[in-house]
Protein backbone atom coordinates (compact mmCIF):
# COMPACT_ATOMS: atom_id res chain seq x y z
CA UNK A 1 0.00 0.00 0.00
CA UNK A 2 1.78 4.00 -0.58
CA UNK A 3 2.40 5.68 2.40
CA UNK A 4 0.68 9.20 2.39
CA UNK A 5 2.93 11.58 4.99
CA UNK A 6 1.91 14.57 3.56
CA UNK A 7 -1.36 16.69 3.20
CA UNK A 8 -0.61 17.43 -0.71
CA UNK A 9 -0.55 13.58 -1.40
CA UNK A 10 -3.09 12.99 0.14
CA UNK A 11 -5.14 15.50 -2.01
CA UNK A 12 -3.48 14.53 -5.52
CA UNK A 13 -4.29 10.79 -4.16
CA UNK A 14 -8.36 11.93 -4.07
CA UNK A 15 -7.98 13.97 -7.45
CA UNK A 16 -7.25 11.04 -9.14
CA UNK A 17 -9.53 9.08 -7.30
CA UNK A 18 -12.39 11.18 -8.79
CA UNK A 19 -10.37 12.13 -12.30
CA UNK A 20 -13.19 10.06 -13.80
CA UNK A 21 -16.48 12.04 -12.72
CA UNK A 22 -15.30 15.20 -10.89
CA UNK A 23 -12.17 18.24 -11.40
CA UNK A 24 -9.92 19.20 -8.96
CA UNK A 25 -7.83 21.91 -8.15
CA UNK A 26 -4.42 22.44 -6.05
CA UNK A 27 -3.85 25.70 -4.62
CA UNK A 28 -1.04 26.12 -2.42
CA UNK A 29 -1.97 28.22 0.24
CA UNK A 30 1.31 29.88 0.66
CA UNK A 31 0.70 31.18 -2.59
CA UNK A 32 -2.57 32.37 -2.49
CA UNK A 33 -2.88 36.27 -2.44
CA UNK A 34 -5.63 37.75 -0.16
CA UNK A 35 -8.04 40.37 -1.13
CA UNK A 36 -7.13 43.38 0.50
CA UNK A 37 -10.24 44.77 2.09
CA UNK A 38 -10.51 48.44 2.77
CA UNK A 39 -12.98 50.63 5.02
CA UNK A 40 -13.87 54.28 3.41
CA UNK A 41 -17.45 55.76 5.00
CA UNK A 42 -18.63 59.20 5.66
CA UNK A 43 -19.05 60.82 9.26
CA UNK A 44 -21.46 63.35 9.42
CA UNK A 45 -20.52 66.58 7.97
CA UNK A 46 -22.10 69.78 6.63
CA UNK A 47 -21.43 72.69 4.15
CA UNK A 48 -22.51 76.11 2.74
CA UNK A 49 -20.95 78.60 1.30
CA UNK A 50 -22.53 82.26 -0.68
CA UNK A 51 -21.75 80.22 -4.10
CA UNK A 52 -23.19 77.13 -3.44
CA UNK A 53 -26.68 78.38 -1.67
CA UNK A 54 -28.79 76.77 1.25
CA UNK A 55 -26.84 74.17 2.95
CA UNK A 56 -25.79 71.06 1.77
CA UNK A 57 -28.68 68.80 1.90
CA UNK A 58 -28.90 64.80 3.01
CA UNK A 59 -29.60 63.62 -0.36
CA UNK A 60 -26.81 65.68 -1.82
CA UNK A 61 -24.47 63.95 1.02
CA UNK A 62 -25.94 60.43 -0.67
CA UNK A 63 -25.06 61.44 -4.07
CA UNK A 64 -21.50 62.59 -2.73
CA UNK A 65 -20.90 59.70 -1.20
CA UNK A 66 -21.63 57.35 -4.17
CA UNK A 67 -19.72 59.20 -6.79
CA UNK A 68 -16.32 59.26 -4.28
CA UNK A 69 -17.16 55.71 -4.06
CA UNK A 70 -17.26 55.25 -7.78
CA UNK A 71 -14.08 57.10 -7.78
CA UNK A 72 -12.51 54.99 -5.70
CA UNK A 73 -13.41 52.20 -7.43
CA UNK A 74 -12.41 53.00 -10.92
CA UNK A 75 -9.29 54.49 -9.36
CA UNK A 76 -8.35 51.06 -8.13
CA UNK A 77 -9.92 49.01 -11.19
CA UNK A 78 -8.10 45.60 -11.62
CA UNK A 79 -6.41 45.29 -8.36
CA UNK A 80 -7.18 42.94 -5.59
CA UNK A 81 -8.51 44.99 -2.81
CA UNK A 82 -12.33 45.70 -1.88
CA UNK A 83 -13.42 48.87 -0.25
CA UNK A 84 -16.52 48.79 2.07
CA UNK A 85 -18.06 50.68 4.87
CA UNK A 86 -16.91 48.53 7.44
CA UNK A 87 -14.89 49.93 10.31
CA UNK A 88 -12.58 47.27 11.30
CA UNK A 89 -10.53 46.47 8.17
CA UNK A 90 -6.82 47.02 7.89
CA UNK A 91 -7.02 50.55 5.72
CA UNK A 92 -9.59 52.68 6.15
CA UNK A 93 -10.38 56.33 5.31
CA UNK A 94 -13.12 58.33 6.85
CA UNK A 95 -14.72 61.56 5.66
CA UNK A 96 -14.24 64.16 8.30
CA UNK A 97 -15.87 67.60 8.61
CA UNK A 98 -12.27 69.19 8.46
CA UNK A 99 -8.94 68.27 9.44
CA UNK A 100 -5.99 70.98 10.74
CA UNK A 101 -2.16 70.13 10.29
CA UNK A 102 -1.37 69.66 13.94
CA UNK A 103 2.78 70.23 12.73
CA UNK A 104 1.88 74.06 13.07
CA UNK A 105 0.87 76.15 15.90
CA UNK A 106 -1.69 78.07 13.74
CA UNK A 107 -4.38 76.78 12.27
CA UNK A 108 -3.24 75.03 9.10
CA UNK A 109 -6.23 73.30 7.20
CA UNK A 110 -5.74 70.37 4.75
CA UNK A 111 -7.07 68.35 2.36
CA UNK A 112 -6.51 65.35 3.91
CA UNK A 113 -4.05 62.93 6.01
CA UNK A 114 -2.68 58.90 6.60
CA UNK A 115 -0.32 57.14 8.63
CA UNK A 116 0.71 53.23 8.11
CA UNK A 117 3.04 50.85 8.93
CA UNK A 118 4.27 48.61 5.95
CA UNK A 119 2.54 45.20 6.82
CA UNK A 120 0.32 46.57 10.05
CA UNK A 121 -1.98 48.80 7.77
CA UNK A 122 -3.00 52.46 7.95
CA UNK A 123 -5.89 55.17 8.61
CA UNK A 124 -6.52 58.29 7.42
CA UNK A 125 -9.31 61.06 6.87
CA UNK A 126 -10.30 63.71 4.80
CA UNK A 127 -11.20 67.11 5.05
CA UNK A 128 -15.37 67.46 3.98
CA UNK A 129 -15.11 71.50 4.06
CA UNK A 130 -11.66 71.57 2.32
CA UNK A 131 -12.93 69.66 -0.48
CA UNK A 132 -16.15 70.72 -0.82
CA UNK A 133 -14.43 74.45 -0.30
CA UNK A 134 -12.24 73.57 -3.19
CA UNK A 135 -15.04 72.05 -5.85
CA UNK A 136 -17.11 75.28 -4.98
CA UNK A 137 -14.02 77.51 -5.95
CA UNK A 138 -12.86 76.12 -9.16
CA UNK A 139 -16.17 75.69 -10.20
CA UNK A 140 -17.00 77.80 -13.51
CA UNK A 141 -19.15 80.45 -12.65
CA UNK A 142 -23.25 80.52 -13.56
CA UNK A 143 -22.33 76.44 -12.40
CA UNK A 144 -25.26 74.54 -11.70
CA UNK A 145 -25.48 73.30 -7.78
CA UNK A 146 -25.61 69.61 -9.60
CA UNK A 147 -22.42 70.71 -10.90
CA UNK A 148 -21.20 71.47 -7.64
CA UNK A 149 -22.31 68.86 -6.31
CA UNK A 150 -20.77 66.07 -8.43
CA UNK A 151 -17.24 68.45 -8.21
CA UNK A 152 -17.19 67.63 -4.64
CA UNK A 153 -17.77 64.01 -4.88
CA UNK A 154 -15.10 64.10 -7.12
CA UNK A 155 -12.74 65.89 -4.71
CA UNK A 156 -13.51 63.75 -2.06
CA UNK A 157 -12.68 60.54 -3.70
CA UNK A 158 -9.74 61.42 -5.83
CA UNK A 159 -8.61 62.48 -2.23
CA UNK A 160 -9.40 59.05 -0.70
CA UNK A 161 -7.11 57.62 -3.41
CA UNK A 162 -4.25 59.75 -2.66
CA UNK A 163 -4.74 58.93 1.16
CA UNK A 164 -5.03 55.54 0.58
CA UNK A 165 -2.03 55.19 -1.71
CA UNK A 166 0.41 56.54 1.21
CA UNK A 167 -1.30 53.49 3.29
CA UNK A 168 -0.41 51.28 0.88
CA UNK A 169 2.94 52.47 -0.20
CA UNK A 170 4.00 54.15 2.98
CA UNK A 171 7.74 54.08 1.69
CA UNK A 172 7.04 55.29 -1.43
CA UNK A 173 7.36 59.08 -2.27
CA UNK A 174 4.30 59.65 -4.13
CA UNK A 175 4.20 63.25 -3.87
CA UNK A 176 7.49 63.24 -6.34
CA UNK A 177 4.90 63.13 -8.79
CA UNK A 178 4.69 66.55 -11.26
CA UNK A 179 1.33 65.47 -13.04
CA UNK A 180 -1.18 67.57 -11.75
CA UNK A 181 -3.83 65.04 -13.15
CA UNK A 182 -2.72 62.42 -11.32
CA UNK A 183 -3.99 60.82 -8.03
CA UNK A 184 -0.40 61.26 -6.40
CA UNK A 185 -0.35 65.17 -7.12
CA UNK A 186 0.57 66.90 -3.66
CA UNK A 187 -1.44 69.51 -3.55
CA UNK A 188 -5.48 69.16 -3.93
CA UNK A 189 -5.75 73.05 -4.48
CA UNK A 190 -6.08 72.17 -8.61
CA UNK A 191 -9.18 72.37 -10.51
CA UNK A 192 -8.08 68.70 -11.76
CA UNK A 193 -8.70 67.31 -8.32
CA UNK A 194 -12.59 68.28 -8.90
CA UNK A 195 -13.11 68.44 -12.62
CA UNK A 196 -12.09 65.88 -15.99
CA UNK A 197 -10.14 63.24 -15.71
CA UNK A 198 -7.65 61.74 -13.43
CA UNK A 199 -4.87 59.22 -13.87
CA UNK A 200 -2.06 57.07 -12.23
CA UNK A 201 1.25 58.15 -12.38
CA UNK A 202 4.27 56.56 -10.53
CA UNK A 203 1.92 54.68 -8.10
CA UNK A 204 0.43 52.38 -10.25
CA UNK A 205 3.29 49.62 -10.92
CA UNK A 206 3.95 49.24 -7.12
CA UNK A 207 0.44 49.32 -6.32
CA UNK A 208 0.13 46.26 -8.51
CA UNK A 209 2.73 44.23 -7.32
CA UNK A 210 1.41 45.17 -4.02
CA UNK A 211 -1.90 43.96 -4.58
CA UNK A 212 -2.02 42.26 -7.35
CA UNK A 213 -4.20 41.80 -9.89
CA UNK A 214 -8.14 40.56 -9.81
CA UNK A 215 -8.73 37.21 -9.65
CA UNK A 216 -12.35 37.07 -8.45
Amino acid sequence: MMSLRHPRQIVVAVCVLLASGASCSLVDERSERRVTDAGFWFEPVTFDSPKFGEPVTPQEIETIASIARSELAAAFAGLDIAFSERRNTRYHVRVVQELRDLRFRRDVWIAGESRAVSGFGGQGAVSFSFLASGAVAYAPDGASRALMVEAIGNGIGRSAVHEFAHQLLPTLAIHDSTDVQSYEYASATRREQYFGEMRWDLAWAPLQLRLGTLTR
